[in-house]
C-alpha cells in the first residue's frame, strides 16, 4: 500500500502573505503586536528612503527576543500553535498577535528581511530571508508587466519583473549556463527595479531573457527546499545594529541586559504616501489602551523623514480639560457594580450594588472622561490648548473604545461609530443634559479570560451581539446616564439657588419698605402734642414717662428689625457676590491665558518667518551633500556642510524648545516663589542660538537669590515680549545688542531691558503701551501692552527712557517687594 503526504509549493508563502494580510499598513501593525507579545516596553519604526530601490523599514523593539531554537521551531513553522498553548507572555501580557501571521506580514511588506535577535541567555544571531526565493516563474504575468512599462513607469510592474529574475538566479533548479547568459544580457548590473524603466532593458528582457525564463515556467519547488541562513553576529561588524537597540534603551531609560528584536525589511513592495502615514499614525495612537487605564506601558515611535509626522499627542494630554470623570467596574465574577462620578466643580456621586444575577459580560474596567465643548471649558488657564486645537484633539479621540487584553477591538469608538447611540439620544434633548459621543473619551477593558462570552466576530470586526454584549452596552450606558443625571441635578440646583436669591431680595425689599413706612408714619410726635394739651398739668409727667418708655421699646424693636434686615441683606449680598465672583475669576484667568498665548503668537510670528531661511539653507546643503557624495574626494566639503546643517538644527531646536517650555502646565497653575535668576537663564538660553544667527548679542545677568511671588509664565511672558520687541529694533542695525539686568533695592525688584535700537521717540513714552500701537510695519502692537497689564497685576510699574550705555531704549520694570496681591 502506498502512503501519500501533502506537500506545499513554495509560492504558497507569498499567496498566504498577500492574501491573509492585504493591507501593508495592517501588516506593520501586526508586527508591532508581536513586539507587544514579546514584553517590549518600546518599539521604534523607521521608514527609510521609501519609494526608491533602496527602500526599507526597520523595526526595533525591547522585547525578550527569540532563541535559535524558538526561531527554528516556531517562527519557521507555518501554522504553529504556540500562542494557543502559551496565551500569556512572561510578564503576564495576553498575547495579541494573530496566530502565525507575523512571518506573512514581513513577506507582505518587503522582499527581503534580516532578523536580528538579542536574548538574555545566548549569543545574538541574524537570519536572512529572501522572499523572492519562494516565488515561481509566470511568463504571461511577466509579459503583461513589460507591456505596462512600455507605456509608463509603474513601480509595482517593475518590482514584479525584478522579483521574477531574482527568483531565477536564486533557485537551484535552473542551469548555471542559463543564469550566466541572463547575467551577461543584464550586463551584470545589480538588480534594481528602476532599471526596467529603461526601454533598452525592456527590449532585451522581452526578446532575449523571457525565452530563457520560459524554459523553467513549469518547475516545482517545495517550501522545505528553500533555505535561509542563520549566523552569529559580531558586535564589531554589526555596530549599527547594536546602536539601534542601544538608542531605544537609552531613550526609555531601560535597564540592561539589552534584549529585543530588529527587523530590517528591504525592498518595500508598496508605494508609501502621506495618506498611508496618516493611517498608520492613527492606528498606532489607538492601538494600545492609553495610559489613562493601562498600567503596563507600551511606547511606539514612528520615524519617517520624507513625510509629515504629527507630534504624537497622546489622548492623556487632553484629559486636563475634562469637566467630569466616571470610573466604573463590574467585579467579583460579575456580581458587583461600582460606578463613581467626580467633576471639576467638586460634585460627586456613587453607585455600588450587588447584582441578583451575575453579569454575563463578565468583569469590566472602564474610565469615561466627559468634556463641555465650548470655548470657556476648552480654553482655560489650567489647560494650555487653544479652543480650536482642543476641539481637534477631542474630535480625534472622542468615543468610547473597547480594548481586549490591552489591544483595540474595532470599530468601537472609531470616528463615526456611535455604538451606544449617544448622539441619537442627545438630538431629542432640549436642555443639553445628555452626553454626546463627541463629548466623551472612554476606555473599556475586557479579556479573553474574564469575558469569555464577549466573543469576537469571525471577521475580527466587532463583538458578536449576544446577551453578554447587550449587558455590556447597558452597563456603559448607565455610566453616561450618571453624567447626565448629575448635570441635570446641578442645573436644577442652580435654578433653585437663583430663585431663592430672588425671593430673598423680594423679602428684603418688603422689610425695607416696612421699616421706611414705620419711620415715615411716626405717631409719637402727635401723641406728645396731645399730652401737652391735657388740662390737669400734674398728669403730664406720668403720661410722658409712659410715652417715653413706649418710644424706647418701639425704637428697640425697629433697631432689631434693621439689624435683621442688615443681616439678611449681607447674606444675600455675599451669596450674590460669590456667584458673580466665580464668573469674574474664571474670566480673568481666561484673559490671562489669552495674554500669554498672545505672547507666544507674537514670538512665533517674529521668529517664525526669520527662521524660514534656515529651511532653505538646509535643503540646499542636503542637495550639495548628495552631489559631493558622488565624488569620493570631497569629504572635507561634506563635513563643512554637515556642520552648517548641525548649526541650523540647533537654532530650530532652541526655537521649538522655547515654545514647548513656555506652555508647560506647572507654570500656569498658581503663584509660587519664582527664582528670577533661573527663569532668566532658561529663557535667554533658548533665545541665544536664535538671535545669534542674526548676529545679535544677548547679554543677561541677575543677582543671585532674588525671588518674587508670581506665576512663572507671567515672568517668562514679560521677558519674551521684551526680547522680541528689542530684537525687532536691533536686527537691522550695525550694532546689535540686547541687554537684560535684574537686581533689587530695599523696596523693589528691578528689571532693566536695554537695546541698541532707535529708542522711543520723544513724546511717545506713554503711547507705546497702548494696545495696537506699533511702529513696525508688520507689528500688532500688543507686546508692550501685555507686559504693562502683567506688571500692574502685581502692583508694579513699567516706564521707558533712553539707554545711556546702548543709546537705544531702556525699559524699567519695578515690582514692589511683598506687594503682590493674591
Amino acid at each position: 500500500m502506498k502512503k501519500l503526504k501533502f506537500r506545499t509549493n513554495s509560492r504558497h508563502i507569498s499567496q498566504l502573505g498577500r492574501e491573509l494580510v492585504t493591507d501593508f499598513v495592517t501588516a506593520l501593525v501586526e508586527l508591532i503586536k508581536n513586539s507587544y507579545d514579546a514584553d517590549a516596553y518600546g518599539v521604534k519604526i523607521i521608514l527609510d528612503k521609501p519609494n526608491t530601490p533602496d527602500s526599507k523599514i526597520i523595526l526595533i523593539d525591547t522585547g525578550s527576543g527569540m532563541t535559535q531554537e524558538d526561531f527554528e521551531n516556531k517562527w519557521m513553522v507555518i501554522g504553529t500553535n504556540n500562542k494557543v498553548t502559551e496565551p500569556f507572555s512572561i510578564k503576564g501580557r495576553k498575547k495579541a498577535g494573530k496566530k502565525g501571521i507575523g512571518r506573512f506580514s514581513v513577506e507582505r511588506i518587503a522582499e527581503k528581511v534580516s532578523i536580528y535577535s538579542f536574548t538574555s541567555n545566548e549569543e545574538p544571531f541574524k537570519v536572512n530571508i529572501n522572499w523572492n526565493s519562494f516565488e515561481d516563474i509566470n511568463i504571461s504575468s511577466l509579459i503583461q508587466r513589460i507591456n505596462i512599462l512600455k507605456d509608463h513607469e509603474d513601480p509595482s510592474a517593475a518590482k514584479f519583473i525584478c522579483s521574477q529574475i531574482e527568483y531565477f538566479f536564486l533557485t537551484n533548479k535552473v542551469d548555471k549556463e542559463d543564469k550566466d547568459l541572463v547575467a551577461a544580457l543584464l550586463k551584470k548590473k545589480e538588480l534594481k527595479y528602476s532599471m526596467f524603466y529603461n526601454q533598452e532593458f525592456l527590449d532585451i528582457l522581452k526578446n532575449d531573457i523571457v525565452p530563457i525564463l520560459k524554459k523553467y515556467e513549469d518547475i516545482e519547488q517545495l517550501v522545505e527546499e528553500v533555505e535561509s541562513s542563520l549566523e552569529i553576529i559580531d558586535p564589531k561588524e554589526d555596530v549599527i545594529v547594536y546602536n539601534l537597540l542601544n538608542d531605544i534603551y537609552q531613550k526609555y531609560n531601560l535597564n540592561t541586559p539589552q534584549t529585543g528584536m530588529i527587523l530590517v525589511m528591504k525592498g518595500l513592495r508598496d508605494q508609501w504616501k502621506q495618506k498611508d502615514i496618516d493611517k498608520l499614525q492613527k492606528e498606532l495612537r489607538l492601538l494600545v489602551a492609553p495610559d489613562l487605564i493601562e498600567k503596563d506601558p507600551f511606547k511606539i515611535e514612528l520615524v519617517a523623514p520624507e513625510f509629515q509626522i504629527d507630534d504624537i499627542i497622546l489622548v492623556n494630554e487632553i484629559l486636563d480639560l475634562k469637566y467630569a470623570k466616571v470610573e466604573a467596574k463590574i467585579y467579583n465574577n460579575g456580581k458587583k457594580v461600582h460606578i463613581c462620578y467626580n467633576d471639576r466643580d467638586g460634585k460627586s456621586d456613587l453607585i455600588e450594588e450587588v447584582s441578583e444575577e451575575p453579569y454575563l459580560c463578565g468583569d469590566i474596567d472602564a474610565e469615561i472622561y466627559f468634556f463641555l465643548r465650548d470655548s470657556n471649558n476648552l480654553t482655560n488657564a489650567g489647560a494650555g490648548y487653544n479652543f480650536r486645537f482642543a476641539q481637534k484633539m477631542l474630535d480625534t479621540y472622542c468615543g468610547i473604545k473597547i480594548y481586549r487584553d490591552s489591544f483595540r477591538v474595532k470599530p468601537y469608538g472609531d470616528i463615526g461609530n456611535d455604538w451606544l447611540f449617544l448622539d441619537q439620544k442627545k438630538v431629542k434633548d432640549t436642555h443639553g443634559y445628555l452626553v454626546g459621543n463627541n463629548q466623551v473619551i472612554g476606555v473599556i477593558k475586557i479579556s479573553d479570560i474574564t469575558n469569555p462570552l464577549l466573543v469576537d466576530a469571525t471577521n475580527r470586526e466587532g463583538i458578536i451581539e449576544n446577551e453578554a454584549y447587550e449587558q455590556l452596552k447597558h452597563f456603559i450606558t448607565r455610566c453616561t446616564n450618571l453624567i447626565s443625571d448629575v448635570r441635570r441635578k446641578a442645573y436644577l440646583e442652580k435654578q433653585e439657588r437663583e430663585r431663592i436669591l430672588e425671593e430673598q431680595k423680594s423679602k428684603i425689599d418688603d422689610q425695607f419698605n416696612n421699616v421706611k413706612q414705620q419711620y415715615q408714619s411716626n405717631s409719637f410726635v402727635k401723641q406728645i402734642e396731645e399730652v401737652t394739651k391735657v388740662v390737669n398739668k400734674e398728669d403730664i409727667p406720668k403720661k410722658l414717662e409712659i410715652l417715653v418708655k413706649a418710644y424706647i421699646e418701639d425704637s428697640e424693636r425697629k433697631k432689631s428689625d434693621i439689624q435683621k434686615l442688615q443681616l439678611d441683606y449681607d447674606k444675600h449680598y455675599n451669596d450674590t457676590k460669590k456667584m458673580y465672583q466665580e464668573k469674574i475669576n474664571f474670566q480673568e484667568s481666561e484673559l490671562n491665558l489669552y495674554k500669554n498665548l498672545a505672547s507666544l503668537g507674537m514670538l512665533t510670528g517674529s521668529f517664525g518667518h526669520e527662521t524660514s531661511d534656515i529651511v532653505s539653507r538646509i535643503q540646499t546643503s542636503i542637495h550639495l551633500a548628495n552631489i559631493y557624495l558622488d565624488i569620493n574626494s570631497e569629504k572635507e566639503k561634506i563635513k563643512d556642510i554637515i556642520e552648517i546643517v548641525n548649526d541650523d538644527f540647533k537654532r530650530i531646536y532652541s526655537y521649538s524648545n522655547l515654545i514647548v517650555n513656555f506652555l508647560r502646565k506647572r507654570k500656569r497653575e498658581s503663584r509660587v516663589d519664582v527664582e528670577l535668576d533661573t527663569v532668566l537663564k532658561e529663557v535667554c538660553g533658548f533665545y541665544s542660538n536664535i538671535v545669534a544667527s542674526f548676529d545679535v548679542e544677548l547679554k543677561y545677568h541677575c543677582q543671585e537669590g532674588i525671588t518674587f511671588f508670581m506665576k512663572q509664565i507671567d515672568l517668562e511672558s514679560i521677558i519674551i515680549n521684551m526680547i522680541t520687541n528689542a530684537f525687532e529694533q536691533v536686527k537691522g542695525r550695525t550694532k546689535r545688542i540686547i541687554q537684560i539686568e535684574i537686581k533689587q533695592s530695599i523696596s523693589h525688584i528691578i528689571l532693566n531691558f536695554e537695546d541698541s535700537g532707535n529708542g522711543v521717540p520723544k513724546g511717545k513714552e506713554n503711547d507705546i503701551f497702548r494696545p495696537f500701537e506699533t511702529t513696525k510695519e508688520e507689528g500688532i502692537g500688543l507686546g508692550l501692552n501685555i507686559v504693562k497689564d502683567i506688571v500692574e497685576n502685581y502692583n508694579g510699574e513699567i516706564k521707558v527712557e533712553r539707554s545711556e550705555a546702548l543709546l537705544g531704549a531702556k525699559f524699567i520694570v519695578l515690582f514692589p517687594k511683598g506687594g503682590s496681591d493674591e
